[in-house]
């Protein structure tokens, strides 16, 4: 995913691991491909690829007098539906026609079905917190647990999220999710801080999902 190699994912699990030395938090790397399928988006796509399509064939026809009957027009059309709409499985493609209240909604709602499917809230002290990689849309999303939303303010990880969003978009996720698991780490070391009675509630590998 993304070029990421088994030396990536060891140093992002190490970084956790580092972090967690100092904190009763329980921190989860997550990447994922994307978080929806946006079927709207690859409908766009395929209009557009479809209209280019149309005006190829247009111009065509325009050096064609013999031929001149836009039928054809329509008939290349159809067929751009199809080659647009499966165009729409590249992410690379198809990450221009996204709408970004689309993106935000998707992206969070995925965030919340990991956090609860992978038993973040139930940790100990409810200090569990997931960062999730969206890389279709080029997204960060931390989720904290509601121990840690009572003392640390959400606004505390926007400028971590800002970061991150340009590691990603410069390709160099391995290194941004490190850097945001240390600096996650030094907030909740600040809040719950760690002690002798310290366990490892939550395994630190990255998970890792389509």
């Amino acid at each position: 995913m993304e070029n990421l190699t088994q030396h990536d994912l060891d140093q992002i699990s190490a970084a956790v691991t580092a972090a967690e030395q100092h904190t009763s938090g329980e921190i989860v790397p997550m990447i994922v491909s994307k978080s929806d399928d946006y079927p709207g988006a690859r409908w766009r796509l395929a209009i557009v690829t479809a209209l280019l399509f149309g005006l190829i064939t247009s111009l065509w026809l325009d050096r064609q007098p013999d031929i001149g009957n836009p039928v054809w027009i329509l008939w290349a059309e159809i067929p751009g539906l199809y080659v647009g709409y499966w165009l729409g499985s590249f992410n690379a493609i198809l990450r221009p026609f996204l709408v970004a209240a689309k993106i935000d909604e998707e992206v969070h709602q995925r965030s919340l079905q990991a956090f609860f499917s992978h038993n973040l809230q139930a940790t100990r002290e409810h200090t569990g917190i997931l960062i999730m990689v969206s890389l279709l849309e080029h997204r960060v999303e931390i989720l904290a647990d509601s121990g840690i939303n009572a003392r640390v303010s959400a606004d505390a990880w926007q400028q971590i999220v800002a970061d991150m969003v340009d590691q990603i978009k410069a390709g160099d996720i391995a290194d941004g999710l490190c850097i945001a698991v240390r600096e996650c780490g030094e907030v909740l070391a600040k809040e719950f801080p760690g002690s002798h009675d310290n366990p490892d509630e939550i395994s630190n590998k990255v998970i890792i999902e389509e």
